[in-house]
């Protein structure tokens, strides 16, 4: 299996004539081909200074000489950013205004219904922009070891483990959920109103487990305070070379993974969603963007990343989360 470095240098050798740069005349054009030169909206549904809105601003100031055109972080925070895609599925489809999605909007239909919007009617993919896996922690101080002990431990005494999530229908508790239907095990879910204060009653030994972004486990595997059982994603991360992914420990079909992608209003022409692709995927290629990504846990995107592969990863990501919400009785409150 081809790790994410390896696929990174070939990325890197295949386009080394762009040196990671992207001439100046790539798409030298207003992006909706007018003379309109207002500039671009990329809209955020998450707050100044979230991951999701650091990785906007990163995309847009490099985003901006490409294009030809100043690009402009909106902040529309709220309901798991439901209310950013409502705004930007009523924009017109022109170019001037795009949304960084992210999977939270896959879980719209089973848990964010009275939002007037759909994913598949009222937008149109352009591509994936990061991935950032998810990992599974426990303390260092704690007796388990690998997800082998959680198991045996979670069948010996269903119930009795406790995992800790940011949140009710978050993607930490999803994976949560979805871990123990595809291991067959039972364990208790203890809601947190975020990453910080669960990652501090993992630390003491409060709850056993805790699902979170890779970002957000970093700083505690440095301090040696957490240790990380696996990776849920396909393929390891280079950050943590040494922990095996879900598959790996034996529990197969664990590897959801937090992303972001840009979208436009459904209605945006083809031509355009093309160039656009083009100029996401040569930008992504920029090795400070690359390393800035990398500082912040997020990892490139697997190619090949065409508007069609996104629609698939959309596709398939709100039918399988919304069956999991489903058969797991998943509620809000």
């Amino acid at each position: 299996m081809e790790t994410e470095i390896n696929f990174r240098k070939r990325q890197l050798a295949a386009f080394s004539v762009l040196s990671g740069v992207l001439p100046m005349n790539v798409l030298a054009d207003d992006v909706d081909g007018s003379a309109s030169r207002r500039p671009i909206s990329l809209v955020v549904g998450y707050p100044p200074g979230g991951g999701a809105d650091t990785l906007a601003r990163l995309l847009a100031a490099h985003f901006a000489q490409p294009l030809g055109r100043d690009i402009v972080v909106e902040n529309k925070p709220g309901a798991a950013s439901n209310i950013a895609a409502e705004f930007v599925s009523r924009a017109a489809p022109d170019g001037n205004t795009l949304y960084i999605g992210t999977r939270s909007n896959t879980l719209h239909k089973a848990m964010y219904s009275h939002f007037d919007y759909d994913m598949s009617r009222d937008f149109v993919p352009i591509g994936l922009l990061a991935r950032m896996p998810n990992v599974i922690v426990t303390s260092a101080q704690g007796p388990i070891a690998s997800i082998g002990d959680v198991i045996s431990l979670a069948k010996a005494h269903p119930g009795m483990l406790t995992y800790a999530s940011t949140g009710v229908a978050s993607d930490t508790h999803l994976l949560g959920e979805l871990f123990q239907a595809e291991s067959q095990t039972k364990l208790l879910h203890v809601p947190y109103r975020g990453g910080a204060a669960a990652m501090v009653d993992l630390v003491g030994g409060r709850v056993d487990l805790l699902v979170f972004s890779l970002a957000g486990v970093l700083p505690h595997l440095k301090t040696g305070a957490v240790r990380a059982l696996a990776v849920m994603a396909r393929q390891r991360v280079p950050s943590l070379p040494g922990v095996p992914t879900m598959e790996e420990s034996g529990v197969l079909g664990v590897d959801m993974e937090t992303w972001l992608g840009l979208l436009a209003p459904a209605g945006t022409s083809p031509q355009l969603i093309a160039k656009l692709n083009d100029c996401a995927n040569r930008v992504l290629l920029n090795r400070r963007l690359q390393n800035a990504f990398m500082a912040q846990g997020y990892v490139a995107p697997l190619q090949p990343n065409t508007p069609e592969t996104f629609a698939r990863l959309i596709a398939e990501e709100t039918e399988r989360w919304t069956t999991l919400i489903r058969e797991r009785d998943i509620k809000l409150g």
